[in-house]
């Protein structure tokens, strides 16, 4: 059995709804990771408050000997909202990756003998764009809602990614685009109309084909105010220390994969 697809059923045999391996030096010069250091302060980098945050100028230095990027997703259910409510902890979802990841490494490194490297959850802490890692794993694309969409599970995914230190032929991408034709009601529904417009920190890029939302229809400053409102309804609740249950509106609208 090649070493690519022993990867990818570890995964899978652990728990993963998809995994898939995308090339690390296609990944440094996907959308996100070309947009995102020239971005300047709306980027948020260094808002990460501790001595672990990289300059701009450091981001994606990624270890030389990482060739290859393992990509998981587990599911996430429209009737399983708890999997993305954080309780201080941080997600249900996210700790059920890292419970998918801890044995997937542990046998790529003691069975498959490849070295590994993981990563942060944070780019501005040596990770990687996520969603980007899983279009070129071969997931799906990257959606008029600024998100993954895949064919199985619509944007209803979850993702987190492992360095790997040899090369394998990535699984991706795939010829898949449900949103060329779409009502694109992702962007009628959002309670910020955080996709109403091209937004002005890319109205100015050129020689980038994919920007944020497809056209750069995506701004994140409101979004990130339907987060902090969704906080302060946390925090506002009769039941005290309620989890906060961010919006996914946009998620569940998405026809795609229902």
């Amino acid at each position: 059995m090649k070493l690519g697809k022993q990867i990818i059923e570890t995964a899978l045999e652990n728990g993963a709804s998809l995994a898939g391996i995308a090339d690390v030096h296609a990944l440094k010069s996907s959308a996100s990771h070309v947009v995102y250091p020239k971005m300047g302060d709306y980027a948020g980098v260094g808002t990460v408050d501790d001595e672990e945050t990289l300059p701009a100028d450091q981001l994606f230095n990624w270890p030389d000997a990482v060739q290859s990027v393992l990509v998981i997703g587990l599911a996430h259910p429209a009737d399983q909202p708890e999997l993305d409510w954080w309780d201080g902890r941080g997600t249900p979802g996210n700790r059920q990756l890292i419970e998918i990841m801890k044995p997937t490494r542990q046998q790529i490194e003691q069975q498959l003998n490849v070295r590994t490297h993981r990563l942060h959850y944070y780019v501005e802490k040596g990770g990687v764009f996520l969603k980007d890692a899983a279009v070129l794993a071969g997931f799906g694309c990257i959606g008029k809602n600024n998100m993954l969409v895949t064919p199985a599970y619509g944007p209803r995914l979850r993702l987190r990614a492992l360095f790997l230190e040899t090369a394998i032929p990535p699984t991706g991408p795939v010829a898949f685009d449900p949103c060329a034709d779409c009502r694109v009601d992702c962007r009628r529904v959002c309670p910020e109309k955080a996709m109403g417009r091209i937004g002005p920190v890319f109205e100015s890029f050129e020689g980038v084909s994919d920007l944020p939302a497809r056209d750069g229809s995506y701004d994140r400053d409101r979004c990130n105010n339907r987060m902090e409102k969704d906080i302060l309804d946390s925090q506002n609740s009769a039941e005290g220390q309620a989890p906060v249950k961010y919006c996914r509106k946009c998620e569940f609208v998405c026809p795609v994969g229902k």
